[in-house]
């Protein structure tokens, strides 16, 4: 399979945005200068070269003075005459040079999904009720032919003026005579015929719904199919004036319906109907519009361009996420691309470099119409809102395009804009605090005329766009433009200390290997740490800590530092005892999120810790910000605990009572020993060791035994004391 270079330059003014430089104790800089976000621009009337250089694009003409909903389907007359079909109301629509539009035909039915022309005869395809009219001159529109079927998607005319209509459900393929007389052509395995058109050979081609394949039919009427895309949809075929046939098909979601032969009433209108109208005019009572409504839930679309060569080999040139909806060959080798739902117009050329030709204000490109076969484009059609767009042979002027929205993540400080253009090209901006411009934006500032950097003077605030337009002047060298950058100071975000964690009392972690580039054997810690780089991964984080061991005495604390702006954080501990309000300084300037605290330096107690994390390192000093976090308490324990002894006898027999106590802590466990033997465990009276003061009681079979006993006692925070049972 070949794969398209993405060249992917939209219609509008330039490489789209994208590299960001950020220096967190200085401005950051927003550039578009690439085509990979351009897309997520707007634009109306630019063009992109295969350089990547935007200028104005050709001029474009809205030929309707109304508009409808939406508008299906388009067909040119030999005489230039632009005939329409319109969603949602039914109607064809002429439009004729000089003139404004004229409704010719208002039929019943909701669609005018296909037309026709030959000589001084149109003909027109509706849907739900499936009927062909003909307008034939100023004759009265009649209906020219009924169908069983309820859906007519495609309309086409053979080199004999026979007209060829393709309807659903299920699929079949007419060939009907001028004179009204109709015949089966070809019952396809599918739900329906949805495309219709001619090779350079004159041979008819249909491209069918469920399954999405591509038939063509010789003179004895004999179908072959030419592709099976295994996809849901052939939706569109064109033919350039040297053999080579483009095909377009569609996936729906989960293409569950390509592999069926029959399919549902219910799965062919989601599969074929267009998307419900979402402007002024809508209409709720298309059955068509509202399966459409229902499918946009079915999961996400996929389109794949084919390429098929008059030998019969094919490749797939081009896949999207957009929906195609018509394609155009061109003369040059190329193939035009409509689709939706973002209306874009796009161009594959036979090197297979994609790029977008223009943009418009509608949600689908739906039509193309030319001249002649493989001529330029003359004019397309939308949906929502439904227009009759012509392409004229000079250049747009003026051509605007609209930049994404730039979020700074805060209310930010604007400062300069410039951008890299020849010829006449100015820029505006305007800023405001919601996330999708509206009303509350402020108003497109006057236009910056000097592109090598002008302040800009939209007010201070969270989201920026700025808008490109180009205009022509005779004697002047066409506007282009390559880059544009911006220039702003966001309000710097305060730090936080998401957690605190406190590790058990002893435990410590041996220091892992370095992994630090700024590490460098020699190279002393201010030296080093000037050397790294703005923000990044150099935002004290938390090491991974290395083997566990245990230090008594001390006490292991980490913590996560985060900062939005992704600064650089150092952090400074403090501690004082439960009770009191004075904070006391632990220690200052750490830049890893983790501190050993030696614990017998302060008297036992029970502490509470504040860390306490600032930006300082990435800021001016007035604009350094700090935020802080409390642990909860920290028991402070080093002392061990106390034991006496007590001795009773009872004839031959003794027994030891012990009372083991500790200042702050349960006490864990109390061993004894006899004669250096092995420590052996004793349990308190009461059987359960959860409090500092407990009384346990050993059992001596001779009284010479109590010189030989030592004993052990351990609190919960694993202090020892080992003593004899009796002094010596």
């Amino acid at each position: 399979m070949s794969l398209p270079r993405l060249l992917l330059v939209p219609a509008a003014i330039f490489a789209a945005l994208s590299s960001t430089i950020l220096l967190a104790s200085g401005p950051t800089f927003w550039t578009v200068a690439t085509a990979a976000d351009f897309l997520k621009g707007t634009s109306d009337g630019v063009y992109v070269t295969l350089s990547g250089v935007i200028t104005a694009g050709p001029q474009l003409t809205n030929r309707l003075t109304s508009t409808p909903s939406q508008i299906w389907s388009l067909a040119q007359a030999a005489d230039g005459t632009l005939w329409a079909g319109t969603g949602g109301d039914g109607r064809v629509i002429r439009v004729r040079a000089g003139q404004p539009e004229e409704t010719v035909l208002d039929t019943e039915e909701t669609n005018v999904f296909a037309l026709a022309t030959t000589g001084a005869r149109v003909y027109a395809a509706t849907s739900p009720d499936g009927k062909v009219y003909v307008i034939d001159g100023t004759a009265t529109p009649r209906v020219f032919f009924d169908p069983e079927e309820k859906y007519i998607w495609a309309l086409a005319i053979d080199p004999s003026g026979r007209l060829w209509v393709g309807a659903g459900n299920p699929a079949v393929l007419y060939r009907v005579a001028p004179d009204g007389t109709s015949q089966v052509v070809y019952r396809p395995p599918a739900s329906h015929v949805v495309s219709l058109a001619t090779d350079a050979a004159g041979r008819m081609m249909a491209g069918t719904d469920s399954p999405g394949r591509l038939y063509r039919f010789d003179p004895a009427d004999r179908p072959f199919v030419v592709l099976d895309s295994g996809m849901a949809e052939l939706r569109a075929i064109s033919s350039d004036q040297n053999g080579v046939v483009f095909a377009a098909a569609v996936a729906r979601g989960d293409d569950s319906a390509a592999t069926s032969s029959g399919g549902e009433t219910a799965s062919i209108s989601i599969a074929l109907a267009p998307p419900a109208p979402t402007g002024r005019g809508a209409s709720s009572s298309s059955p068509s519009s509202a399966a459409a409504s229902s499918s946009s839930t079915a999961g996400p679309r996929r389109s794949v361009v084919y390429r098929i060569d008059p030998n019969g080999t094919w490749e797939d040139i081009w896949a999207s996420g957009d929906v195609v909806y018509d394609i155009s060959a061109q003369n040059d080798g190329g193939v035009l691309v409509a689709t939706g739902a973002d209306g874009r117009l796009y161009k594959i050329d036979r090197s297979l470099d994609v790029y977008l030709l223009t943009g418009v204000d509608a949600r689908q490109v739906t039509r193309f119409v030319s001249g002649a076969r493989a001529a330029p484009l003359s004019a397309f059609a939308t949906a929502n809102p439904g227009r009759i767009v012509a392409v004229g042979s000079g250049v747009q002027t003026p051509a605007r395009y609209v930049s994404s929205v730039r979020d700074t993540k805060s209310v930010a400080t604007w400062g300069l804009v410039r951008w890299e253009a020849t010829g006449p090209v100015t820029l505006s901006t305007r800023s405001g605090n919601t996330e999708h411009p509206d009303d509350s934006w402020s108003e497109w500032s006057a236009p910056y005329e000097k592109r090598e950097g002008e302040l800009i003077t939209s007010p201070a605030g969270r989201f920026l766009q700025w808008r490109a337009q180009f205009t022509s002047q005779t004697g002047v060298a066409p506007a282009q433009l390559t880059a544009v950058t911006v220039a702003y100071l966001p309000r710097n975000s305060r730090p936080s200390i998401s957690s605190i964690t406190i590790h058990p009392p002893g435990v410590v972690f041996q220091r892992p290997f370095v992994n630090d580039d700024s590490a460098i054997a020699g190279l002393d810690d201010a030296t080093a740490d000037s050397r790294r780089p703005p923000g990044g991964d150099t935002a004290a984080t938390t090491p991974t800590p290395g083997r566990r061991m245990f230090q008594k005495g001390l006490q292991t604390i980490t913590w996560k530092g985060d900062d939005d702006d992704n600064d650089r954080l150092t952090y400074a501990l403090q501690y004082r005892r439960e009770g009191e309000q004075t904070w006391r300084d632990l220690k200052a300037g750490l830049s890893d999120g983790i501190f050993v605290w030696d614990t017998t330096t302060v008297p036992d107690g029970r502490y509470v810790l504040r860390v306490r994390a600032s930006d300082a390192p990435s800021n001016a000093g007035d604009r350094a910000l700090d935020g802080d976090r409390e642990s909860d308490p920290v028991s402070v324990d080093n002392t061990p605990p106390s034991v006496t002894v007590e001795t009773t006898r009872q004839g031959t027999s003794v027994r030891l009572i012990l009372r083991v106590h500790d200042g702050r802590s349960p006490i864990q466990k109390v061993e004894y020993s006899v004669g250096g033997g092995a420590w052996q465990m004793i349990y308190p009276v009461d059987g359960l060791a959860d409090s500092p003061d407990e009384r346990y009681e050993i059992s001596l079979a001779s009284e010479t035994d109590i010189n030989l006993i030592v004993i052990r006692a351990t609190d919960l925070l694993l202090n020892v004391i080992s003593q004899p049972a009796v002094a010596r």
